[in-house]
């Protein structure tokens, strides 16, 4: 099968067709499909080579950290101390199939995370236009395009009406290229060859079809090597500032380990037990694991994100959600339902009602609902579907949720005639059959229908002030109104009535509707929780000044006197960056905005030093969508062009989900924060305990395969469990904005020195005590134990920086009860089996000492969740 089209710019669209076996109007069959992807390959740019699992393995064992334990290993056997040598390997190999696990896992959930965000194209095949994966985009296709779709392959076009492409990102040309399908010459250089279109770009206008030329690195960005439908997943900022503290804590744990060697030779021990237990103590101190469980929590959280309907595209997106304080965001479909419905209504006799209280039991309300159904187009079916005008759509379901059928009302009362809506009159009326009599149902705008209504100046007075109620709040409204014509139904003539103004004179006020497109519950929920997280929520939308402050602040966006300024388009069109950069902190909606305002907004709100999220789903929007710390596109309504700007997408549209998402990004970085405290004060209470001894002259107080036995059981299972610790509650209001900058704060570095020495003195206490009265070997076995089980017992106080374990509730994550429990039972038996006692070096203890020593153990933890209930307390007076 030979189906490679040479200058397809230069050739007549028929003969494209022709030469790649494939019609304009039936596509390719799904057969065809297949085995041209068999035979062409699938529609991707080439990708790193992955990695083999033997070679991830071993890439395990190629840090300095595990060659130093490798040789070792190599000097204990070589010295005829095989049980150390065979246990040192041992947990070398332990070690690396941990990291083996958590690195595959972390890449994979890594690859899922590419996958999240993979367009699709829609394509003519077997003669009706499907949606597939642009890597299922093969040679023949004909791509179906409207403005803001991503072309997924080179592509000759074929139909095109007002058809325009950015192909910025290949030719650097910043304008659109408008399009055709002519033939151009075979010399036409890239950027002029109006009748292609390239994998990469985007459609900015028009609609077009065209049919495949050229797949995956066979494309014109393929040649160029651009990994363009990718995300690349580099490192992040929080990853970048880990490795520069890493690098500094490995400086300082080199000294100590330095120290404790010199002072192990002053003291005459044995200088292979000194080397033996500086290698040790390097290997334990230094928590070479940091990166993957980073890197782990992070693509956990955007799992957790996934279900929350957040699709985050980036691991530093995560990190940036954790911090954002300001999220500008349109209002219809993510504030609000973007669907039309009654918010209230009014009637002479009961004033103003909500649309809750709306029963038509009452006489005037019934009759206002009947008229308001029986003078409107729009249908509902029987599943509750409704079609037509959406301010009607909203007065069917008015009726609807009131218990009265409209198909039914509309087959009690058939229609006989109709004065459609226009612009000059503002109105529509029907006439309608009622028994023998004839109905006009009339509705439109306020000030059109009341001067046609019999009222007294009383009634009028009280009208007028329930429409300047109502409209103050940002309400559309309609005047509905009914008249019964003087005619019998058998004397009825439309003819006599052709003009409008003799049917709309004379009638009877029923009542006022209002209607609006309501805000979502949720979002007046979710924007309380940014207030008080200190947050700040900007609206955007192009609705009338009046309407959207009246919605802002029925949303609870705007703070009088704060955060209360409403700016138009056209004031932020022609007002200067600086002047806008001084107001903008007050300015809560801008109005009638159109999407190119949205780049100066966010520029502006930037330059104040502020982590801002835009959401966006136009292709006019990509640009602030990109400019923004997190761009938000939508996944039901959006643009292709949009959601690839992106750094998040939310599958739902809502506006609660940004929040959510917030939520989860601090989440993590607490997670983050505190994992790296509980990993680096236990390294801390391990340095002191063998320094301390070192210094007072005792003997080293842990044998080599003790120090990496704690390593391994300390800084495995259980950092990765507090790495997955669930979001808690209210955590936008009880938790500090953070940054990569202050995540090293002193509050960091206080609380690790202040945890590392509470357990090293007690450790050390624990050790002078055993040597006076048990000796060498029971004191060794007592401060072994008792580390590995105050570190497992302290990890519960590292869930939260706030709470008590048992306000959290030990149960509320089980990984983490079962990544403790098993070490600690086996930390238990260990000391029961002579096998286990002559690996690690320790003396029988029996159960009541056992159950003595964990007693001890807790008190630093003890001590750690006091200090808690005392900040509590002391918040609370």
């Amino acid at each position: 099968m030979n189906l490679e089209v040479t200058t397809p710019w230069a050739k007549p669209a028929s003969e494209v067709l022709e030469v790649l076996k494939t019609s304009l109007t039936e596509g390719l069959s799904s057969n065809q499909a297949q085995e041209r992807l068999e035979v062409y390959g699938y529609n991707v740019l080439k990708s790193e080579e992955k990695i083999t699992p033997l070679a991830r393995f071993l890439l395990q064992l190629k840090s300095p950290v595990v060659i130093t334990l490798l040789v070792a290993t190599a000097v204990s056997a070589l010295v005829g101390d095989i049980v150390d040598a065979i246990a040192i390997f041992t947990i070398v190999i332990i070690n690396a199939i941990i990291g083996y696990v958590q690195e595959a896992k972390a890449d994979t959930a890594v690859e899922a995370l590419k996958k999240l965000s993979t367009p699709l194209a829609r394509v003519i095949r077997e003669g009706s236009i499907q949606e597939v994966s642009a890597a299922d985009v093969c040679l023949g296709d004909i791509l179906v395009f409207e403005a803001g779709d991503y072309v997924p392959a080179d592509c000759r076009v074929i139909q095109a009406n007002q058809l325009s492409a950015d192909e910025a990102i290949l030719t650097g040309e910043s304008l659109p290229t408008n399009k055709e399908s002519f033939p151009v010459a075979k010399t036409t250089l890239l950027g002029e060859r109006k009748n292609m279109l390239f994998a990469g770009t985007a459609i900015t206008t028009g609609t077009a079809r065209a049919v495949v030329t050229a797949t995956g690195m066979n494309t014109e960005m393929g040649q160029i090597a651009e990994m363009l439908e990718s995300t690349e997943v580099g490192k992040t900022p929080l990853q970048g500032r880990l490795e520069q503290i890493t690098n500094r804590l490995l400086i300082f744990c080199l000294l100590v380990v330095i120290l404790v060697a010199i002072l192990g030779v002053i003291h005459g021990e044995i200088w292979l037990d000194v080397l033996m237990t500086a290698v040790s103590l390097a290997v334990a101190a230094i928590p070479e694991g940091l990166p993957t469980v980073v890197t782990l929590a992070l693509v956990l959280g955007i799992q957790r994100m996934a279900k929350r309907n957040a699709l985050v595209r980036r691991l530093s997106a995560v990190e940036t959600l954790g911090s954002t304080n300001v999220i500008c965001t349109d209002k219809t479909g993510t504030l609000t339902t973007g669907k039309m419905r009654v918010r209230e209504v009014f009637t002479l006799s009961r004033g103003i009602v909500k649309e809750e209280d709306v029963t038509v039991s009452h006489e005037e309300l019934r009759k206002l609902t009947e008229s308001v159904v029986l003078c409107s187009n729009a249908s509902l079916n029987s599943d509750g579907l409704a079609t037509g005008d959406p301010t009607e759509v909203a007065l069917l379901y008015l009726a609807n949720n009131n218990g009265l059928e409209t198909r039914h009302l509309n087959a009690v009362y058939p229609r006989l005639a109709e004065w459609s809506f226009d612009s000059n009159r503002k109105r529509m009326s029907v006439a309608v059959q009622a028994g023998s009599e004839i109905v006009i149902h009339c509705k439109g705008a306020p000030e059109c229908i009341l001067p046609l209504c019999q009222l007294s100046e009383k009634d009028k007075a009280m009208i007028l002030q329930g429409v300047e109620t109502l409209s103050s709040q940002g309400r559309r409204l309609l005047s509905v109104a009914v008249k019964i014509l003087p005619e019998s139904l058998q004397g009825f003539n439309v003819e006599h009535y052709k003009e409008h103004a003799s049917v709309e004179n004379n009638l009877t006020f029923l009542g006022l509707v209002s209607i609006a497109d309501p805000p979502r519950q949720e979002s007046i929920l979710a924007i309380q929780e940014c207030k008080a997280a200190g947050v700040k929520v900007v609206m955007i939308t192009g609705d009338h000044p009046v309407t959207a402050k009246a919605i802002a602040r029925e949303l609870g966006i705007v703070e009088d006197g704060k955060f209360d300024q409403v700016m138009t388009g056209n004031e932020l069109e022609k007002i200067s960056a600086q002047d806008l950069e001084r107001q903008i902190e007050k300015i809560a909606v801008y109005a009638r905005v159109s999407p190119e305002h949205k780049l100066k907004i966010v520029q502006a709100w930037l330059s104040k030093g502020n982590i801002v999220a835009m959401t966006g789903d136009g292709v006019n929007d990509a640009p602030a969508l990109k400019q923004a710390s997190i761009g938000v596109s939508m996944g039901r309504g959006g643009t292709e062009v949009a959601r690839q700007a992106s750094a998040m997408i939310l599958t739902d549209d809502n506006f609660a989900t940004i929040v959510s998402a917030v939520e989860e990004g601090r989440a993590i970085y607490g997670n983050i924060r505190r994992t790296m405290q509980y990993l680096l004060s236990g390294n801390m209470a391990e340095i002191l305990t063998v320094l301390g001894a070192a210094l007072m002259g005792w003997p080293t107080p842990l044998a080599p395969i003790q120090l990496l036995w704690i390593n391994l059981v300390t800084d495995g299972l259980p950092s990765l469990a507090l790495a997955m610790e669930p979001v808690p509650k209210n955590i936008l209001k009880v938790t500090k904005k953070p940054s990569p900058k202050t995540f090293f704060d002193r509050s960091f570095y206080r609380e690790t020195a202040f945890v590392g020495t509470i357990t090293s003195v007690m450790t050390l206490a624990i050790y002078a005590y055993m040597l006076r009265t048990a000796g060498e070997a029971m004191a060794k076995t007592y401060v072994f134990s008792f580390l590995v089980f105050s570190e497992l017992f302290r990890s519960f106080a590292c869930r939260s920086d706030r709470l008590t374990a048992f306000q959290m509730g030990l149960t509320s994550n089980l990984f983490h009860l079962i990544a403790v429990a098993i070490p600690i039972a086996f930390q238990i038996f260990l000391h029961h089996f002579d096998l286990f006692r002559a690996v690690f070096k320790v003396e029988m203890i029996d159960w009541r000492d056992c159950l003595t020593l964990i007693v001890l153990t807790l008190i630093p933890v003890t001590i750690i969740e006091l200090k808690k209930w005392f900040v509590q307390i002391t918040k609370n007076k």
